[in-house]
Order: structure tokens, then C-alpha cells, then sequence
């Protein structure tokens, strides 16, 4: 059985690393994410990523929520100028959907469209 360790590297300088595994003949990347214990990543999306997943060692916390139901910009029809980008402090709160667990050994699927 092959042992993706050797592709398994963390740098405290970062809060996770990015480990390319193989390219796959272009079709596919398959990649060796770490992160250390407590860290994580941004809220962010997989959007026709079509993403396996699974968890060499240790746990994986997966928060989703809901999309978004409001636009990024202000009409122009609420302000009488022309459309406006929404500061960040004018953004719709992220309402948090559910949360999962992945063990060592667990594995799931993650595409962004499927998980709205």
C-alpha cells in the first residue's frame, strides 16, 4: 500500500501547506493538504472543484453555510448614483448551516453547487 506521508510537509510559517502528489496527466491533481493542529482555512467555496477527501491523520472540521442570499453591490436605485461594491462591514452575516467531523481514514466529496 502506498504511504502519502512523504508528500505530508508543514511549515508553522503558514497555516496550511499545499503538497502536489501527482498531476495526473492533467486531469486530476492529487494533493497532500496540512494543517497544524487548531489552524484552518478561510471561508471559501468549491465551486466545480469536484473535490475527495480524505483524512490521513488526525480530525477534519467542516463548517458549511448557507449562500448568501444578497448581492455584493448596491443599486444604483438605492442611492441615486451608479451601482456600488458593499464594503465589508455591509456584507450579509455568513448563517452557518451545519458542521462535520472526518476522523483518520474518513473520506467524503465536496462540490460547491451541490452544497447550497
Amino acid at each position: 500500500m502506498y504511504s502519502y506521508y512523504c508528500h505530508c510537509y508543514y511549515s508553522v510559517l503558514w497555516r496550511y501547506t499545499r503538497n502536489l502528489v501527482d498531476s495526473g496527466n492533467d486531469r486530476f491533481n492529487l494533493m497532500a493538504l496540512c494543517w497544524g493542529e487548531g489552524h484552518g482555512s478561510s471561508v471559501h467555496d468549491h465551486t466545480d472543484a469536484h473535490c475527495f477527501v480524505k483524512v490521513l491523520d488526525g480530525q477534519l472540521k467542516e463548517t458549511m453555510f448557507d449562500w448568501p442570499t444578497g448581492s455584493r453591490t448596491r443599486p444604483a436605485s438605492e442611492h441615486g448614483g451608479s451601482d456600488v461594491d458593499l464594503d465589508d462591514a455591509e456584507e450579509e452575516p455568513l448563517r452557518q448551516k451545519t458542521t462535520n467531523y472526518y476522523d483518520k481514514d474518513g473520506v467524503t466529496y465536496i462540490n460547491g453547487p451541490d452544497c447550497r
